[in-house]
Formats: C-alpha cells, structure tokens, sequence
C-alpha cells in the first residue's frame, strides 16, 4: 500500500475512535476510554520491555493488590458489573495460556503431584458450583472465587519458564515491597488526599485492609532481605528488618502467626542470618522499650509495654476471663471469641447437615454464628467467611474439599523443606516459598485466601516458587547446577518432545 494513504487511513481511524472515546467520556462511560488506554499502553510496554502482554497484567495485579490493596480491588469498569482486575487477569492470563499450550501442543500443566492437586481443587469446586450457582446465584459465583483463584498458580508456572519473566514477576514482587511502606502511611495518615487524587469514579486507588497490609510487609521483609543478601543491595535490608519490627510491635497477631512461620522456615536453611538478625534487633528495641518503661518512666513506652503484655495475653485468652491493663486486650481478647464461636458453629452445622461435601457456595455461614454471638448483628453483618480458610473450606466443601487443600499444604510443606535444604537454592528461591506459608498461616486466622486481594499474590506467588530456577552463586559454590525444580522442567519439557515427535 501506499505509505501516504497508509497514513491517511490510519489517522482517518483515529479521529473516528477519538470521537467516540470523547463522548463515552461525556457520558460518564469508562469502559471504552479506559480499555482503550489500557490497550495502548500495554502495546506501548511490550514494545519497550520485550515482554508479553500477559506477564505485564500479572506483573501489574501483583503490584496493584500489594500496594493499593482493597481500594484496587474495587476497581470495576461497568458499575454493578463484577468486572474486576482480578476477575480481568485471570481470564486473558488464561486465554493466553490456552493459546500458548494449542500452539506448542502442550498441556497447561506440569506433570507433578501440586499440579495435580490444585487440578483437583479446581475440578471439586467447580463441580459444586454447578450445583449451587441455580440456588444461589451470584452469591454462589462470589464465594467460588476461593476456588477459581487457583488458576492465576498454571498461569504464573506457564510464564516463570522463561527466564525474562521469571525476572520481571520477581521485580514486581520487590518493587511492591518497596512502595508499600509509603502506600500504607498515606492511607493511614492521608486518606482524604487519596480519594480526592487517587480516585477512579470515586474509588481510591489505594485503601488498605487492615489485617493485610501488615502480612504484605512480613512477605516483602523476607523477599528483600533473601534478595540483598545475594546481592548486595545494602539499602534492602534495613528496610526488611525495619518492616519485621514494625509488623511485630503492631496490633495484627495473624500477620506476626504468618512471620514467624517464615522465619521458621528460614532457619532450616544456609540463609538463617536473617532470622537471626531479626531476633536480635527485636530482642534490642524490647530491651530499650522495657528500660524506657521501668526506669525512665516513659509514657509513650509504659504505653506500648501494656499494650505488648495484653496481646501476648490475649493469644490464649479464648474465655475472655483475663484482666488487662488496656481496651485493646479487651478487644482482642472479644476477637479470639468472635472467631471461636463461629468456626465452632460452622463446623457443628456442616457436620449436621453435609460432612462429606459441604453446605455449598452461596450459603451463608454466618446465619447460625449470629443467632448464637449476637443477633443484634445481623441486619450490619456482610462478612460471608468465618475467618479460617480450613473452616471455611469445611463448610463450604466438606471433608473432601478439607483433604484436597490439606494435601496441597503438605506438597508445598515438602517442597518447602527440599529447597530451603537444597545447598544450591538461592536466597530469593529460599523466599518465595517461606513467603508461602507467611500467608497460609495468616490464612487460618483472617479472611485472605477468599478474597482476590489475598488470593491473587499467594496462587500467584505458588506459581512462581514452582517454577523458579535458582540462580547460579555468585560466591562459585553453588557452580551451574540446576535446581530440583530445574530438572523437572527439563524432563517434562523432554517428554513432550518425545511425544510430539512420535505423533
């Protein structure tokens, strides 16, 4: 064609597109304008970063639910339309894995007992929802998004095999960390300067959960410590180790649960200086705390004492019967029944009604917890999980949902050992799966694995520790051998080139 009516046409549709996006923005539309840009700057990133559309909407999702957190996952293009980001992701994340698998004729999973187990989750559930979406409708769709999650694991393996993307999700994780810290202060301090500049239709961008952002700072302290350590980033880890102090003297005991499992597990490896060195600064500033307390007679730190004594208290203060010396061990000593109750009656009620296969999507499991706690609640109370992703899976599917996530924990439980044993595994190898059980722990005392904001990094993240390769060492003793996971790649990717020559 000829180069000038080439651009004759091409800017003949911009202006028709132009106009049009115009006045979808004049009638408050944003669906349009807004796919539009979307499309346009993801043509505009694959061309600069060499990387395909489908990493960088991962990449972004990881991001945005780490930083903006709740105020992102609200986000929605159609109003009344569950069109969000997550929902988004996961669709053309997995269209581009199906294409991606129909064009080499592969499968679009690995041939490994996790693949197989989280298959069997997503095959169990969605059996049920087959079921229960005619009795429940989108109330069956919502709480079957702790199910359908699951897929964001294939799609993140599928991209982590190559080395670039692996890279690039690892990078987003990191940079996650870095700007959460900031994120979370303007939240907290700055909320109105948020929805006023940060706002889409009214949505701030950034709007923290309270229970997640600390978890989310216990996952960046552990991959930016195991990432400077391999590289030093000296920068990195004063401010891992100032994020691991500021998630242990605050008030979210489940993120503090999640932490020490981390660390718990960072022991077992060759990179235990970093629990080691968190419990030596933690051990200094409880010191320093305690002298201000007692001899300097510090009202700030007598304060801070109290409120440290009254929350290790309340861990097993179940009765309530504990005297504290401040509300907030009331208060958490309230919470500790508000859980026990309820997971209490979910499972009396599941074990009445349906042990074997649940009481289904869409029921509401907080019908028997409140005519038992409060009935007062009631008319207030939109919380649809008991606040444990075991009871909640008890309740929702029964004991066989309960033994295909139980058998998911123990294959990540004995991943996990492999590589933090493995004299080979890097340090970012070593977090991505201690970072794992940070949020799995936390998982069974909050609501994190049923809502996208938790769900999408911990899938995501399982994905992306099942596929990573360690790197080589950079001090010459790891030399160039592969990681166990490397050597399962290579003999799958092996045997499907077997097969397709034999077809």
């Amino acid at each position: 064609m000829n180069p000038a009516w080439r651009d004759r046409i091409l800017a003949g549709i911009a202006a028709v597109l132009a106009i049009g996006l115009s006045y979808h923005l004049a009638e408050g539309s944003l669906l349009w304008p807004v796919a539009v840009a979307v499309l346009a700057a993801g043509a505009i990133l694959v061309r600069l970063t060499k990387l395909p559309l489908d990493a960088l909407t991962l990449g972004l999702l990881l991001i945005g639910y780490i930083v903006g957190n709740r105020g992102f996952a609200q986000l929605s293009l159609v109003p009344g339309l569950p069109l969000l980001p997550a929902e988004v992701g996961l669709a053309f994340g997995g269209a581009c894995l199906l294409l991606s698998c129909a064009r080499t004729t592969t499968l679009p999973w690995r041939s490994n007992a996790l693949d197989y187990a989280l298959l069997a989750w997503l095959g169990f559930g969605t059996a049920r929802i087959v079921f229960d979406f005619p009795r429940h409708g989108f109330l069956a769709l919502r709480d079957y998004a702790m199910v359908y999650y699951a897929g964001f694991f294939f799609i993140a393996q599928h991209l982590a095999r190559d080395a670039r993307q692996r890279r690039f999700l690892v990078a987003c994780l990191l940079v996650a960390s870095v700007c959460l810290p900031p994120a979370f202060a303007l939240s907290e301090n700055f909320p109105e300067l948020l929805h006023r500049v940060l706002a889409v239709q009214g949505v701030p961008l950034i709007f923290h959960k309270g229970d997640l952002a600390p978890l989310f700072m216990a996952l960046g302290a552990v991959l930016l410590f195991l990432w400077a350590s391999s590289r030093q980033r000296w920068w990195a880890r004063p401010l891992a180790t100032g994020l691991v102090v500021w998630v242990c003297l605050g008030e979210n005991r489940a993120a503090i649960a999640g932490l020490l499992g981390a660390l718990g597990w960072i022991t077992l490896s060759r990179h235990r200086l970093f629990p080691a060195t968190q419990a030596a600064v933690l051990l200094a500033v409880l010191t320093v705390v305690v002298a201000l307390a007692t001899i300097g007679q510090h009202a700030w730190s007598q304060r801070r004492l109290s409120e440290l004594t009254d929350r290790a208290m309340s861990v097993v203060d179940v009765s309530g019967r504990f005297a504290y010396r401040q509300e907030h061990g009331t208060i958490k000593s309230d919470n500790n029944q508000f859980r026990w109750v309820w997971w209490r009656t979910v499972v009396d009620e599941t074990v009445r009604e349906n042990p074997l296969l649940g009481l289904g999507f869409g029921h509401d499991l907080a019908r028997g917890f409140l005519q038992t706690y409060n009935p007062e609640m009631a008319e207030d109370f939109t919380a649809r999980s008991p606040h444990n992703m075991v009871v909640t899976t008890f309740g929702r599917l029964g004991l066989v949902g309960v033994a295909l996530y139980g058998w998911i924990l123990a294959l990540m439980a004995i991943r996990t050992w492999r590589v933090v044993r493995a004299p080979a595994s890097d340090g970012v190898h070593v977090a991505l799966w201690a970072a794992l059980w940070a949020i799995a722990i936390s998982a069974c005392l909050g609501v994190v694995l049923e809502g996208p904001m938790g769900a999408v990094v911990f899938w995501t993240l399982l994905g992306l520790a099942q596929a990573y390769r360690s790197q080589p060492s950079e001090s010459g003793t790891g030399g160039e051998a592969e990681s166990e996971i490397e050597t399962e790649t290579a003999e799958w990717e092996g045997r499907r080139t077997m097969e397709t020559a034999a077809r």
